[in-house]
């Protein structure tokens, strides 16, 4: 404003120098007032912000939708040696050099594999129908029901994982007892390797999920037909 005043002396004058002032004030305050009103939105959008965050932490957390159910404790040592048995049909003589045992033990790990997997079965249509069983007599009704046949698969799927999980150990005491001190150490290094690795890979099963209730209930939906409803 000074600047202006010396490059135009005339401009002093009240009939110019008025109407500047005038002008240069409104200008002042209008920028103050803009200011006034960019920090009110913004402490807005902060209160705003906060309540939001204040909402969530005292909403309830929704269940997250498994996409793919991992392997149960159970069913990893039979995964590892399904694992073993294919290494040593693919490369036979690399998986005898790593567990030191001669073609004649490697055959009999093969066969004592061979038959545990083939002797084992998952159940998984007997989990189904117990789940189905619990969806038709319940007399439950909407999320409820949905829940006490979900219920009803886990508990039926408990009984084959723990028969897994026995049968196994008996087939890996079965392949111990094969092997000599040195190979015993070699196995169990084999089998605690790989199990660590298919805990850090998170391995699938191919059971149904029926992890929770936002993932079970179009597992229920799509195997089971509701009876109850068709009597009605």
């Amino acid at each position: 404003m000074s600047a202006f005043i010396q490059a135009h002396p005339r401009s002093t004058s009240s009939r110019f120098y008025i109407p500047w002032v005038l002008m240069f004030t409104a200008a002042t305050s209008m920028a103050q007032q803009d200011a006034a009103t960019t920090d009110a939105d913004l402490l807005k959008g902060v209160l705003n912000q906060g309540q939001r965050m204040e909402a969530v932490r005292a909403g309830t957390a929704r269940e997250v939708k498994v996409i793919a159910s991992t392997l149960a404790r159970q069913e990893i040592d039979r995964t590892v040696l399904n694992r073993l048995m294919q290494e040593i049909s693919s490369s036979p003589e690399q998986t005898r050099r790593r567990l030191d045992v001669d073609e004649n033990q490697l055959q009999n790990i093969f066969i004592t594999l061979s038959n545990a997997r083939s002797f084992i079965n998952d159940s998984e249509m007997a989990n189904i129908r117990a789940m189905c069983r619990a969806w038709d007599l319940s007399v439950q009704t909407g999320d409820n029901r949905i829940r006490e046949a979900l219920g009803a698969y886990s508990k039926r799927q408990r009984l084959t994982l723990d028969f897994i999980e026995k049968y196994y150990r008996v087939v890996l005491g079965d392949i111990d007892s094969l092997l000599s001190a040195e190979s015993k150490i070699l196995l169990a290094d084999y089998m605690n390797d790989r199990r660590r690795r298919m805990a850090n890979a998170g391995a699938t099963t191919t059971g149904a999920i029926v992890q929770n209730l936002a993932s079970g209930t179009e597992t229920v939906r799509f195997h089971c037909r509701d009876q109850r409803a068709s009597r009605d």
